[in-house]
């Protein structure tokens, strides 16, 4: 399979196919997922709450199988040797703009998690439409034990499973703090925002400035790798 990312590919004159595929997903997702909150906004709950749940589904799913393929993602493995730009590029502009990126999709792809759940716990149906409560949401304390032991019942057995280096069994740590800070961070918002229709709308607008910033970050490290600054490698 990686060798499959890393052949050539359908874009850019010297980008591989793994990046175009994720350029091209790039852009599928985030505008997907504007077409939902737009859906949202004109009021149309049941049709947001199926394109959202959907595209966020489907973007988990694919960067999950990216990750296991690529381990770190294409930028990531690549990083300066991919960068054919001057120093003071690298370190000043493009290593910036990468460290930003990589930020806004791991904290993208948690919030997406955390949505898909929450989209379900703050809404109810009626007439066969969605509708946002207006009332408190709280998590149930039996919930938060469950899903801590399931987390990490879930990391440890991967880490068992997969094996490997150090440094991939610090990655399943890191899951698992990650689902850890998630509940305790619900139960922090309980408290700031205790209405579970509020909550939503105040999130999943957070989550979709994330995700406008990862596309735009994205591409910007993109043209700049394949187009603009290739890897002396490749142009030779």
């Amino acid at each position: 399979m990686k060798e499959f990312l890393m052949a050539p590919g359908f874009i850019s004159p010297y980008g591989t196919f793994g990046a175009d595929l994720s350029s091209v997903f790039a852009w599928i997702f985030t505008l997907l997922f504007l077409y939902g909150w737009q859906l949202a906004k004109k009021g149309k709950g049941q049709k947001h709450h199926l394109v959202t749940l959907w595209g966020m589904v489907a973007m988990i799913a694919y960067f999950t199988a990216y990750y296991l393929a690529r381990s770190l993602g294409a930028l990531s493995l690549e990083g300066k040797e991919g960068f054919g730009g001057p120093e003071w590029l690298y370190d000043k502009v493009f290593s910036p703009i990468l460290t930003i990126h990589v930020t806004a999709v791991s904290l993208g792809l948690i919030l997406a998690v955390y949505m898909i759940i929450l989209g379900f716990r703050a809404s109810f149906i009626k007439d066969r439409e969605r509708f946002l409560t207006a009332s408190p949401l709280k998590m149930d304390e039996t919930w938060v034990k469950y899903t801590l032991y399931g987390a990490a019942i879930l990391f440890g057995l991967a880490a068992f499973l997969r094996g490997g280096p150090y440094q991939r069994y610090m990655v399943y740590l890191s899951g698992f703090l990650i689902v850890a800070l998630v509940v305790l961070g619900e139960k922090g918002l309980e408290k700031w925002m205790p209405d579970g229709g509020t909550r939503h709308r105040k999130i999943g607008a957070f989550t979709m400035s994330l995700y406008v910033i990862a596309l735009f970050t994205s591409t910007i490290t993109y043209v700049m790798l394949y187009y603009l600054y290739p890897a002396k490698q490749i142009l030779q």
